[in-house]
Formats: structure tokens, C-alpha cells, sequence
């Protein structure tokens, strides 16, 4: 069941049509509620079964749009290091070129930054912005919000849809908070798969990927970041996990028959993938291709496909050994899908996709919504000439190796997401600007709450299902906000004191203390004033945080980058 947005969503082209405006702007937070958990409407429209095919036997091949009279234009300059790569390996090389791939350019805005992407032999579902995208794979119909922040599956809020997978007759959606959403693609109803939001026991869970075994209807996989393992599991709870290596940070995981393999970063920066069999990892299965910029990994019949360099290219894995047989030179790209025998590929980038195989398979899109300029995960617009400095003792090289200590990680505890990233040091420790810039807050006047105030806003937290911005603004406690240099505004939150003279109005140069560490705003500063010290940093532009509707390896490297030397 699903309460719909106000310009809410009907099937189409088979599965899903919307009668949304042209055009809208960002996803907004989820919309004040009542106390009273709400009643959702239930969404009953059929879906033809055609539709809900979970192994295609190939994309369809489709002719021009008879609208478009040249096809859109499109290189991808060849690589010779990857060229080289390839031939070290004894592997063959393949570029993404007109002549070999088709492509569908779709509006400006349509998507921006797709990191998940799913299909069936006639749809694609598409995670953009928190936004799950239905697109049409037969006759090109415009792009349309199938699920997306605001909306309601049963009596939950979608908080940021984080990945997507299909199983069987079903279509899978994590949100961030650690919830599984599923859509039946017969029935059209969506219902709560797993709820994993509430306060207790599991509140520092992280759940980063989804997977499946494309041979099973009823197997589901995912990924867990905070302590590290791998789970299947099945609709009727059954579940199953096994441990990571304790430095690994999980990104992506996917499975074939009784074989599922991890995709992680290592803490020199290179990644790895490795296979396991009833939870034991296999060791025939070893790469020795150097993997770098993980973003994500597809298991089929013939190749274990690994896309990395931040998309740029797109590794052929033998599915016993991890030999490498193919490497693609990919146009820019961030996600990808194939079907289950692994000889059709599909990937999307920016406003794009792209068919390989498939040259004669060229059109515009138009129509359908659109988000407007800047996006939050355009990874674009974080970037800039200036240079950061570290905000307290330390350097870059002591950015935290928790997920759950970054920006997107979920806070359970107020049934909301973590929107700055944590630096854990003693009460007291001195906090500097990271970057010039002029002060636009600074609660200098703040008095420490009564335990009673965080009972009542935790209460009302409960009630609504995630943190409204009011109880998210009181959790940060003490804070300064500075308008930096190059546009974005940093806040620094739980400070235990404010240095003197920063007010609202100045002026602090790059390094300045402008405070000190403390708990201020935590529910550990009710009962110490030391319990749970650290900084809480943001960057924000345009009313969106640094991370929002990227994946966690994503951000993390944001971060690494701003700080680098």
C-alpha cells in the first residue's frame, strides 16, 4: 500500500503512468504529519503479467523515434592505459562507441546521477534523486516517479530510497533507514518488507546495498556496513549472514545459483571482490586485476561484471576464477544492469542510456518530470578550487572508516538520516573553520534542554515516523553556520562552547577556532557532559546536505577529496 504524493502517480505503457507537471524541483523532506499514524490508500491497479519478467532473454531492440531525424550524438575517446590494461590481462578490450552501442537521450534534468538501476525485458526501474524511475523500454514513453521521498508505503514515510533490485515478480526498494520496500508488479500494491528503523537493539544497523540471486524468486541479499557483513533473506524472515573482513567497506553484493559475491573497498583505496558459498568465502575465485572507484556489482550465467573508476569502466570477471575476460571503456556513466546470461547490457549516465550491442537503437525522450539545477547529487556542485582545512587535531588521513559516522548513514534512535559526517575527539578539543567565510548563526544564547524537552521529541518522532527539521535543528545543540567562500555553508553542531566574539556578521579566516568539542543537542549529554563528544560537521547548498541520494562510497570520497592536500 502506498499514500501518493499530491500529484500522485497511475500505471502506464504496461506498468506505470503519472499525471506529474513537466516539471519540479527537489524531492522535498517529507511533509508535516499528525501525531496519529496516517491510513494509506492502497494502490490496486493491475499490472499486466507480461510486465513483471525478472530474466529477460535480451533488451529490446527498438526502431528510431520517428520524431528524430539524426540519432544523438555521443564519443567516448579511446583509453590507451585501459587498452594497455586489457592486454596485460590477456582480456578483450570493448569501447562503448556509436558504431557498436545505441543511445536514448532523455530531457535535461530528467536524471541526473542514477545509482541503481534494474529491468525486466520491457522496463527499466531507475534510482535518481531518491526517486524510483519508471522507463519504458518498448516505446519510449517519457521517464515517471514510481516512489520517492514523501510518499508513504503503508503507514512509513519514504525517507532516500538508497538501492533497488528485482526479485521474481517483485521490485525491491532500500531506503536509507534501513527499510525494504516491495511493489508487486502483478498487483501494483506496495507493502513493508522488512522494517528495520526502530529504536533499539539494531540502532546502529546500516544496510548500503541490495542484491538478489538472479536464479531464485524468493533469495534476497544485503550489504551492512556498520558491522560488516553480508545477509540473504527470505520474505518469510528467514536469514542468514556472515562476516566481512573486519577493514572492509562493503559496496555492492549480488548472487547467481548458491554463489554470492561481495564487492568492497580496502583501506588502501583499492577494492575487492570475492565469492562465497554458504557463507564460506571460496578462494579459487581471486582477481588480480587492480580495482579502484567501486560503485557496483552484477552476477550472471557468464560474467561477474564490476563497474569501477567512479564509472569509467566496466570489468568482464570469469565467474570461478575472477580472470579477467573482458574490460569495456565506458562513456560516462554510474550504473548499470544485464540480463541473468549476462550478454546484454544496459547503462545509464546522466540524461542517457546507453544500449550495448544494440547501434541502430538511437531516439529522444522528451516529457516527462524533470529536477531543476543545482541537484545535491550532481557530485559537480561540490566542487571547488578552495582548499579545505581539517576542522580539529589531525589531518585528512584521520577521516573516520565508519559509514555510520558519515553524511546518509541512518540515526534510528529519531527515525531519521545522518546528514554530516562525525569527528570523534575529547571534550574541549579546539574546532577551526575549515574554510573563510562570514558567520550566518551562531547560537551563542543556547541553553541545554531538560531531559523531559528530548522525551517529548523523541516522542514526537515516533509518531511521525522520521525527524522533522524543528527536532533535527534541536539534536545539533550548540552550532555555528558560515557562509563560505566558495557558496556552500558549513555547520559545525554539538559544540560545547563558542569562541568569543564569533557572532553572527563575522568574518573567520581558514583555521580560526570558532569553538570546542562537546555533546550539545545529544541525547548522551542528558546524564554527561563528556558521553558521545564530538564535531558534527555539514556542508550544505541549497537547502540539500553534501551525500544526499549518492551512495555511501560515493560520499566518502567527496569528503577525501575536499580534504586532501
Amino acid at each position: 500500500m502506498i499514500r501518493l504524493r499530491l500529484w500522485g502517480l497511475l500505471l502506464f505503457t504496461g506498468l506505470l503512468a503519472c499525471a506529474a507537471p513537466p516539471s519540479v524541483g527537489m524531492p522535498p523532506a517529507p511533509p508535516p504529519m499528525p501525531t496519529a499514524s496516517p491510513t494509506a490508500a492502497a494502490v490496486e491497479t493491475a499490472v499486466p503479467p507480461a510486465t513483471a519478467t525478472v530474466n529477460p532473454t535480451a533488451l529490446p531492440t527498438l526502431p528510431p523515434s520517428p520524431t528524430a531525424t539524426v540519432g544523438p550524438a555521443w564519443q567516448n575517446p579511446l583509453d590507451e592505459t585501459l587498452r594497455a590494461t586489457a592486454v596485460a590481462h590477456n582480456a578483450t578490450f570493448q569501447q562503448l562507441l556509436p558504431q557498436n552501442s545505441g543511445l536514448w537521450q532523455y530531457d535535461p534534468g530528467s536524471f541526473w546521477h542514477p545509482i541503481a538501476l534494474a529491468l525486466n525485458d520491457r522496463t527499466a526501474f531507475l534510482l535518481d534523486g531518491g526517486r524510483v524511475l519508471v522507463l519504458d523500454l518498448t516505446n519510449g514513453s517519457p521517464p515517471q516517479p514510481l516512489l520517492q521521498p514523501g510518499d508513504f508505503v503503508g503507514d512509513l514515510p519514504v525517507q532516500e530510497p538508497l538501492d533497488v533490485a528485482l526479485v521474481g515478480e517483485k521490485l525491491l526498494v532500500l531506503d536509507r533507514v534501513g527499510d525494504v520496500y516491495a511493489l508487486d508488479l502483478v498487483t501494483a500494491v506496495w507493502r513493508v518488507e522488512r522494517y528495520e528503523r526502530p529504536i533499539g537493539e539494531t540502532s546502529s544497523h546500516y544496510f548500503v546495498a541490495l542484491g538478489h540471486d538472479a536464479a531464485s524468486s524468493e533469495m534476497r541479499l544485503r550489504l551492512e556496513t556498520s558491522y560488516g557483513y553480508s545477509q540473504y533473506y527470505f520474505a518469510d524472515s528467514r536469514t542468514r549472514l556472515w562476516d566481512l573482513p573486519e577493514t572492509a567497506l562493503p559496496v555492492d553484493v549480488s548472487g547467481l545459483d548458491d554463489k554470492v559475491y561481495v564487492l568492497w573497498r580496502n583501506d588502501d583505496g583499492t577494492a575487492a571482490v570475492a565469492q562465497f558459498q554458504e557463507t564460506s568465502r571460496l578462494a579459487a575465485f581471486a582477481p588480480t586485476i587492480t580495482i579502484t572507484q567501486p560503485r557496483q556489482i552484477v552476477a550472471t550465467e557468464t560474467a561477474v561484471y564490476v563497474l569501477d573508476m567512479a564509472g569509467r569502466r566496466l570489468l568482464s570477471l570469469q565467474p570461478q576464477t575472477g580472470a579477467l575476460q573482458a574490460l569495456f571503456q565506458l562513456p560516462v556513466v554510474t550504473t548499470f544492469a544485464s540480463n541473468r546470461r549476462g550478454d546484454q547490457l544496459l547503462f545509464a549516465g546522466r540524461e542517457r542510456l546507453f544500449f550495448w550491442q544494440q547501434p541502430e537503437n538511437n531516439r529522444f525522450v522528451s516529457g516527462g518530470p524533470v529536477l531543476a539545477a543545482p541537484q545535491p547529487h550532481d557530485t559537480a556542485v561540490w566542487q571547488t578550487n578552495l582548499a579545505y582545512a581539517w576542522p580539529i587535531s589531525g589531518d585528512y588521513l584521520d577521516l573516520t572508516p565508519r559509514d555510520l559516522q558519515m553524511p546518509g548513514a541512518p540515526r534510528h534512535y529519531r527515525q531519521g538520516v545522518h546528514e554530516g559526517i562525525d569527528f570523534y575527539w575529547a571534550r574541549g578539543t579546539p574546532v577551526y573553520a575549515a574554510v573563510p567565510g562570514t558567520v550566518i548563526r551562531a547560537t551563542v544564547d543556547y541553553e541545554a534542554p531538560a531531559e523531559i524537552t528530548f522525551n517529548r521529541r523523541r516522542a514526537e518522532n515516533l509518531a511521525l515516523g522520521y525527524t522533522p527539521p524543528e527536532n533535527l535543528d534541536f539534536y545539533r545543540g550548540r552550532q555555528i553556520w558560515i557562509l563560505q567562500e566558495d557558496g556552500l555553508v558549513a555547520r559545525y553542531a554539538h559544540l560545547s562552547e563558542i569562541a568569543e566574539g564569533v557572532v553572527e556578521g563575522t568574518a573567520v579566516t581558514i583555521g580560526q577556532q570558532i569553538g570546542l568539542i562537546g555533546n550539545s543537542g545529544s541525547p548522551a549529554s542528558i546524564d554527561s557532559e563528556t558521553a558521545d563528544a564530538h564535531l558534527h560537521f555539514e556542508l550544505w547548498l541549497d537547502g540539500h546536505y553534501l551525500g544526499q541520494f549518492l551512495r555511501p562510497i560515493e560520499i566518502r570520497e567527496l569528503l577525501e577529496n575536499r580534504f586532501a592536500p
